[in-house]
């Protein structure tokens, strides 16, 4: 999807040829043919075959696969995940991949949150932290949802009540909503104001594994050289700095946004504002008056990606990210010993004393 390093995981998607059905009527999600599957796998030679998740909402095998081309002080083997007949997975990680590619301050700032989440010991599902997907949603909401000040700084393009800040046509964010995004906007000259749709386009597929429920998964596909040329034209990454996104980011989520409000959603907009938790809790009978983090998935607007987090942790989660953002203004405003940048970034993703 863009945002992996040499040390990812693979996620992969077995997806059965069209008008192809399970043989088992009451394998419904296809986990008794993934148990199958498994001993396959282990057979071929296949390491530490884990089926411990085929009871999941989508069932997946875990294995580990030899790395041929790993280097000595490499680990030797690839961490995979393989799931079946999930087509949301792979539009998810095309949408992801299209935000990846439009400029790499993206890809450097999901590197850093994702290395400092680790490190930090919040970037465990199985332990009730945050997913490396959550975290990328979260990075996603916050470029799409703050433009630049023209001092150097940023803010969001919309005020909490949803009204934008400034005039709407100068109202550019930082990274274009691939969901919201009017495409015509797009091939307009340079210094047309910025325009999003009105209402989401449909795209519609079956859900995978609710035979009653449909998904719109409608993005912008950066189908081309041409079109990516374009976006990197609208949104430059040249005078963006580093250090200050990622400064505002850990601000952001640890004092501006208000988790009993709002929801972190890629749908929010300058025209819509953020996604209220009450909207939410009417569709989708999400908790109304929880205070802790909730992360909309941008196609299965019905599911919460933070749904493991627990209280303990969100509270944990908050906290880190105060103590990521006061070491960043401890270096910028000169107090301790002065730090380059990538001591400031090791500084920040120490590992956590248990």
């Amino acid at each position: 999807n863009g945002f992996g390093s040499p040390s990812s995981d693979l996620d992969m998607c077995l997806q059965l040829p069209p008008q192809t059905t399970l043989q088992n009527d009451e394998d419904k999600t296809g986990a008794l043919a993934m148990a199958k599957l498994a001993e396959l796998l282990e057979k071929g030679g296949m390491q530490n075959v884990d089926t411990g998740r085929l009871t999941a909402r989508i069932p997946i095998i875990m294995f580990n696969c030899a790395r041929p081309l790993a280097t000595e002080g490499e680990n030797p083997l690839m961490e995979c995940d393989l799931s079946m007949q999930n087509p949301l997975a792979v539009l998810n990680t095309s949408l992801l991949l299209a935000y990846s590619r439009i400029h790499p301050v993206t890809r450097v700032l999901a590197s850093i949150i994702k290395r400092w989440a680790r490190a930090r010991d919040i970037n465990n599902p199985s332990k009730h932290t945050l997913s490396s997907y959550g975290y990328i949603i979260m990075l996603i909401h916050f470029l799409t949802y703050h433009r630049r000040t023209g001092t150097g700084t940023v803010t969001t393009v919309a005020n909490p009540s949803g009204s934008n800040n400034t005039n709407a046509g100068t109202v550019i964010p930082l990274l274009p909503n691939l969901q919201w995004m009017d495409p015509n906007w797009l091939q307009s000259p340079l210094g047309t104001p910025y325009q999003e749709l009105p209402q989401l386009p449909t795209n519609v597929i079956q859900h995978p594994l609710e035979p009653t429920a449909v998904v719109n998964t409608y993005f912008y596909h950066v189908a081309d050289h041409a079109s990516l040329n374009s976006l990197q034209q609208k949104f430059p990454s040249h005078d963006l700095s580093l250090s200050i996104l990622l400064a505002s980011f850990f601000r952001y989520y640890a004092y501006q946004f208000d988790f009993k409000r709002h929801v972190v959603s890629m749908h929010s907009t300058k025209g819509h504002g953020l996604v209220e938790r009450e909207v939410k809790a009417e569709q989708h009978l999400w908790k109304v008056y929880s205070t802790t983090l909730a992360v909309e998935d941008p196609f299965e607007t019905f599911y919460d990606v933070a749904h493991v987090l627990n209280g303990g942790n969100f509270h944990r989660l908050r906290n880190e990210l105060a103590l990521a953002y006061t070491k960043i203004v401890e270096a910028a405003s000169g107090m301790g010993e002065p730090k380059s940048g990538m001591e400031l970034i090791d500084w920040i993703c120490e590992p956590v004393e248990h």
